[in-house]
């Protein structure tokens, strides 16, 4: 629970910064006890974290506890520090000056706890701690209900992309609701409930958001996205400006996402040569136009071609006879191809609808071919769920683009 690790800082430190898991926390705690260590020592022993880690955290912990920051502060420093081989003292001040130009987010975001209390995830009683806990370390309610495991990460985040959705007006509240009961029945995406109950589906040739895209680039993690996102609903700020204040980004690298989303938008770069383009000009400290010179293949490359028929075929789907005795071999359209296995009886729903899913991912730009050949045939191999495939696999996707199918 949080409300320990509120007095005891460092463990929110440690949590709140990605270090560690609140599992691994749990179990670095248990260490402590039992050898009479403190709990940094024990997450050393247990190479949970690095010498130089646990050493920074210490360093905020003491700014924490003499006043000097808040513990949000210090997650956020934390966060930037390890990014960018930076000393917590210089993060803070970069992180000072962002506050300054930008203003923190204090708000108790409404919204978000109506939707959950509407939907009996959350009590009054949990709400209030939280809204207590948000005032004591200047971190937001929706981050300390998944970090005291009152809401699950999963449905945190299907609950924030729904009011995000609402916000913009392609849902109403009751379609958020709806939605959300659905996805805490099943535990799927807040979109794939309201693909299957018909409400909303993202349209085609919508270009990467900048979360997306440094999401894919692999540095913003599920729990800082979260974060974001909940910051984004309440301050209604831009998405890049949420991601400096947290340390996410810096301003170099921002400009380089922003250049590369430019490129998407403009069908210069598919989704996933963007992520790609990024992680390289943060990892090898590289301008952004080489780190697109040297994708490969090269952005001026024919374009890739994967058929469906194709596809269901190099993931051990559906054989190439098969393909051919249905004549669907030149179809474009993945739903027409995906009705004639269905109704020959080769593959059940289930699996059609992961075949269709990854397709839109690759048709939208956010897998190359061989990508989404290697999604689907993982599901097959391991009989598991296209988001597990992908947690597996490493990759990050929107899941809105899975739905946008033709």
């Amino acid at each position: 629970m949080l409300g320990k690790e509120a007095t005891d800082s460092i463990g929110t430190l440690f949590v709140g910064a990605g270090f560690v898991s609140p599992q691994q926390l749990d179990e670095a705690k248990k260490t402590s006890s039992s050898l009479n260590v403190p709990v940094e020592r024990a997450l050393i022993m247990l190479k949970m974290v690095s010498d130089a880690n646990v050493g920074r955290v210490q360093e905020a912990n003491i700014l924490v506890q003499d006043g000097t920051i808040s513990v949000d502060m210090g997650v956020r420093a934390l966060r930037l520090a390890r990014q960018h081989n930076m000393n917590i003292k210089d993060a803070i001040g970069v992180l000072g000056e962002v506050h300054k130009k930008t203003g923190r987010v204090q708000a108790i975001t409404t919204p978000l706890t109506e939707l959950l209390l509407s939907c009996n995830m959350i009590t009054m009683e949990q709400i209030g701690r939280a809204v207590q806990q948000a005032k004591d370390t200047g971190m937001q309610i929706g981050r300390i209900l998944v970090l005291n495991r009152d809401v699950s990460s999963w449905m945190m985040t299907a609950a924030l992309n729904s009011l995000i959705l609402v916000r913009e007006g392609k849902i109403d509240k009751e379609q958020a609701q709806q939605a959300l009961t659905t996805v805490g029945h099943r535990r799927i995406s807040v979109e794939q409930a309201l693909f299957e109950l018909g409400l909303y589906v993202e349209k085609e040739g919508q270009t990467v958001r900048i979360g997306e895209l440094v999401a894919m680039a692999g540095f913003l993690s599920d729990s800082d996205m979260l974060e974001c996102l909940e910051i984004e609903l309440v301050k209604e700020k831009q998405f890049g400006q949420i991601l400096l204040e947290q340390g996410i980004v810096t301003h170099e690298l921002l400009e380089a996402a922003i250049v590369l989303q430019d490129m998407v938008a403009n069908s210069t770069l598919k989704a996933y040569q963007a992520g790609e383009a990024l992680k390289n000009v943060r990892d090898r400290q590289v301008m952004v136009y080489q780190a697109v010179a040297e994708l490969n293949p090269p952005p001026q490359a024919p374009p890739e071609k994967l058929s469906p028929s194709e596809l269901l075929v190099r993931s051990g789907l559906v054989d190439q006879n098969t393909i051919d005795s249905l004549g669907c071999g030149a179809e474009a359209s993945s739903i027409r191809v995906g009705k004639k296995v269905l109704s020959a009886g080769i593959i059940s729903e289930s699996f059609l609808y992961l075949a269709l899913r990854t397709y839109s991912l690759f048709r939208q730009g956010y897998l190359s071919g061989d990508q989404t050949v290697k999604a689907l045939a993982q599901c097959k191999e391991g009989n598991i769920s296209l988001d597990e495939a992908l947690a597996k696999l490493g990759w990050y996707v929107p899941a809105r683009m899975q739905w946008v199918w033709t």
